[in-house]
């Protein structure tokens, strides 16, 4: 394994290591438990793909989370100690989680270099021990289940909220969405699509080979920004609504159907279960290449 390999993994360590020491320097100051779900979330994402970091789908991940960690870095980086007082953060904690966010660019530029990438190469199709496979099996499932559960409990809450009697049930409803939203969902959602991701790529399957297998990373995709953009604002607007005194009749008026298009995300996530179990269709025109290369 080539020197630019080998530094990117130890680079993506010491990323690993500062994004870790960020979060317990935030627990030291005070901040919710449920703080460090996602640092500690990401510490782990980039070990693990340090590790594969000699595939190429690996250090693919890595380049992927080093560009996720500017959209997210408000979270990542700027983790809030006091949720009454968000820019009461510790100083050494920002600087550490910066470093964090610096180091995960150095590694991925590292494991874009020409060493790197003849190395990656020429192990593309190395696919995981039946060990590792077995663990990301386990934890995907796992998280999968978490995260239809999560959705689906999110969308009910939302439908329940706006047909509350009354605007105090409403409120603490939207106030359970929101703590729902910033402890868990993220992290499942991401461990569920990243485990997902390195099952298909790290085994025989292929990321884009089969039809079912692009046809359930399109909707993982879909369920990941399909809230975002369609009704992440729900909860904060009916909250806002209730707690300025605003009746449940005109809190529904107002939020209009968007609540109830949140039962989409559960649907897509049973659709996606459903391609894992069934496995239908045959190869992509991609699989049928690589096969065609394979035979010949």
């Amino acid at each position: 394994m080539p020197f630019t390999l080998h530094t990117a993994r130890a680079v993506s360590v010491l990323a690993a290591a500062l994004l870790f020491a960020a979060a317990l320097v935030e627990q030291f100051a005070g901040a919710a438990v449920r703080a460090a779900i996602w640092p500690v979330f990401w510490s782990a994402s980039l070990l693990f793909f340090a590790a594969m970091a000699d595939r190429r789908w690996g250090r693919t991940m890595l380049a992927v989370l080093a560009v996720l960690t500017v959209p997210l870095s408000p979270v990542l980086v700027f983790a809030e100690p006091s949720e009454l007082d968000p820019m009461r953060r510790p100083d050494l904690a920002v600087r550490l989680a910066l470093a964090c966010a610096a180091a995960q660019i150095l590694a991925a530029i590292l494991a874009f270099l020409p060493p790197s990438t003849a190395h990656a190469r020429s192990a593309a199709r190395r696919e995981l021990s039946p060990r590792v496979r077995k663990s990301v099996l386990v934890v995907h499932v796992t998280t999968s289940v978490a995260w239809l559960g999560i959705i689906t409990v999110q969308g009910s809450l939302g439908i329940t909220a706006v047909t509350a009697g009354d605007a105090g049930t409403a409120r603490a409803l939207f106030t359970a969405m929101l703590v729902i939203d910033g402890t868990f969902l993220g992290p499942a959602a991401f461990c569920a699509l990243f485990t997902g991701i390195v099952l298909a790529a790290g085994t025989r399957w292929g990321l884009l080979r089969r039809w079912w297998v692009a046809a359930k990373f399109a909707a993982m995709l879909v369920l990941m920004v399909l809230p975002v953009i369609a009704w992440q604002d729900v909860p904060i607007d009916g909250l806002a609504l209730a707690e300025e005194g605003r009746p449940v009749t005109e809190i529904r008026a107002m939020l209009g159907a968007t609540p109830y298009l949140a039962m989409i995300s559960p649907a897509l996530a049973v659709s996606a279960v459903v391609l894992s179990i069934t496995k239908p269709w045959g190869p992509t025109p991609l699989g049928r290449r690589v096969r065609l290369r394979a035979g010949s």
